[in-house]
Formats: C-alpha cells, sequence, structure tokens
C-alpha cells in the first residue's frame, strides 16, 4: 500500500464495515463494492466512486438503503 492508495483502502474498509452485515460475510461485501453499479451514478460501483474522492456519495447511498428508500 502506498501513501497515495491508503486513503482510498481506509474509506473501502469503512464502507465494507458498514455493510458486511446485510451480506452476511466480508468476500460478499467486497463483491457488492468492487462489481455492483449504484442506483443514481450510471455504471459506477462503490469503489469506482471511493477511487473518485467520492466516498461521501457511497455513505450517503448506505444510509438511504438504511432507511428503506431503496429496495
Amino acid at each position: 500500500m502506498t501513501k497515495e492508495t491508503m486513503p482510498f483502502v481506509l474509506k473501502e474498509r469503512d464502507i465494507i464495515n458498514r455493510v458486511i452485515a446485510r451480506f452476511g460475510n466480508e468476500a460478499e461485501a467486497w463483491g457488492w463494492l468492487n462489481s455492483t453499479p449504484l442506483p443514481g451514478h450510471g455504471e459506477s460501483t462503490a469503489r469506482n466512486l471511493v477511487r473518485e474522492g467520492r466516498a461521501q456519495d457511497v455513505l450517503a447511498y448506505i444510509d438511504s438503503v438504511d432507511a428503506g428508500v431503496h429496495a
């Protein structure tokens, strides 16, 4: 891990910790982060958004799911 990638990795880990219970295990949570486009963000996955400096968008999406906005 380099100094440049460390902030992204830490944010990804925070996101994984927030969603792991939803997916049942860490591997499934990482799969979601890496490959599932988020509604409202075109084809961007959570990982793409984090790497673009948009981790807050991912966290806002997770909050909206938790609030029942997205099924």
